[in-house]
């Protein structure tokens, strides 16, 4: 299976499991495409050989042919290799081509050397999104706690050009089953699958929105690092600075919109498009947070507003209050009065002061349901704070227990 896209005068392929002649010759002909359109132009190509099971014969023998009649058409050759298969697949293209060719064994770094455009991996402007929305994956992922028909409403009565929408409770969140929290994680594999339907695969940039300053976006963007996939960012400003700034709207539904992720069936079609390399150390479970009671090897950041923290005005879960020595960063306090993210050297002083010289490595963010936490991490990260960890559950799931103490 082979994923490609254009950028620029460079190809990008992505090769999953084996790598068969119809995929070779899928490339072939975008390599062709390419020629014509860039008048004859030496082509840059990048192959991610990573994840690649096997290749079979015939490839092999293709891949002579083709390189040895094409010899002179390539610019830069940059293959990431993750295996000694991968690394003897990509010696052969090597002997038979005339181009300056290099082998990476990281994906990010063989896209710098081919000065593709580069990875955003925080926030990005509505300027930049507009001019590369074509090419990248859009999430719309606005919600309304209250109401959980507003975000998709919202979509339809006006989204951006090419956006797929995402339902917090049904696309981005497992069923509750009143001890896990509001919004428990999804099985990383369906969410996956459903990801990949929907045209993210390894090679392509994210970027996710909402109306609410990214307090929703920003769950989807740290669920896809969960995933392994860094090629995301959110829309500073989302979707009111898109639309403040006079750029294209569509309206009308999502044709392919869903309900609730299934689990893929076993045996089933392989997953499209989106490999897993889970990040396991990023999230803790509500085991972690309890003994942190009396170890305290983590500074639990509590992101709900400061009313609630304090155990105030709260009409969304049961029970009011804060785990025990947490401390409270609102995720509103991230952004300015405009609605943007901070600066970087700013949110990098106020969690300086929040952190007292920790790590942020040694830091757990959660709020009431793992949504808005998010949000501080995503801030952490733009500030070149990296490391902490997200506590999915989060107050939603510490409550629904009488017997985990709370602080008020």
């Amino acid at each position: 299976m082979i994923t490609l896209r254009q950028q620029g005068n460079a190809i990008i392929a992505v090769v999953f499991g084996e790598f068969q002649l119809a995929d070779y010759r899928e490339l072939e002909q975008a390599i062709d495409v390419s020629r014509k359109q860039a008048s004859a132009l030496p082509v840059d190509l990048m192959i991610d050989l990573s994840a690649m099971a096997s290749y079979t014969l015939d490839v092999l023998w293709e891949d002579l042919r083709y390189t040895r009649k094409h010899s002179h058409d390539f610019g830069r050759i940059a293959v990431v290799v993750g295996s000694e298969l991968a690394g003897w697949a990509s010696w052969l293209a090597q002997a038979f081509v005339d181009a300056d060719f290099r082998a990476f064994d990281a994906y990010p770094a063989a896209l710098d050397w081919l000065n593709v455009n580069p990875i955003h991996h925080t926030i990005v402007s509505a300027e930049v999104l507009q001019a590369f929305h074509d090419e990248w994956v859009v999430f719309d992922c606005r919600h309304n706690l209250a109401d959980r028909d507003a975000g998709r409403n919202a979509y339809e009565a006006g989204h951006i050009p090419g956006a797929h929408f995402l339902q917090l409770d049904f696309d981005l969140a497992a069923e509750p089953n009143g001890s896990n929290g509001r919004h428990p994680l999804p099985d990383p594999e369906a969410l996956a699958q459903r990801l990949g339907v929907l045209g993210v695969d390894k090679s392509r940039q994210v970027v996710v929105y909402d109306d609410a300053g990214g307090a929703f976006a920003g769950r989807l963007w740290w669920m896809l690092r969960w995933l392994g996939h860094d090629a995301v960012a959110v829309l500073d400003g989302g979707y009111p600075a898109w639309v403040a700034q006079g750029r294209p709207v569509d309206v009308g539904p999502d044709p392919q919109a869903q309900g609730l992720i299934a689990p893929p069936e076993l045996g089933g079609a392989p997953m499209a498009g989106l490999p897993i390399v889970l990040q396991h150390d990023s999230w803790v479970p509500v085991e972690t947070v309890l003994r942190n009671l009396d170890t305290h090897e983590y500074l639990v950041i509590d992101a709900r507003a400061h009313d609630r923290f304090r155990g105030e005005n709260e009409t969304i879960d049961p029970v009011g209050g804060h785990i025990p020595g947490a401390i409270n960063r609102w995720f509103k306090d991230n952004l300015d009065a405009s609605g943007l993210f901070k600066s970087p050297d700013i949110l990098r002083a106020e969690f300086l002061a929040l952190l007292n010289g920790r790590s942020p490595s040694r830091v757990i963010s959660q709020c009431g349901s793992g949504v808005t936490a998010c949000h501080n991490l995503l801030a952490m990260e733009i500030a070149g704070l990296s490391g902490a960890k997200l506590y999915p559950g989060s107050w939603s799931e510490w409550c629904s227990n009488p017997a985990r103490p709370v602080a008020r």
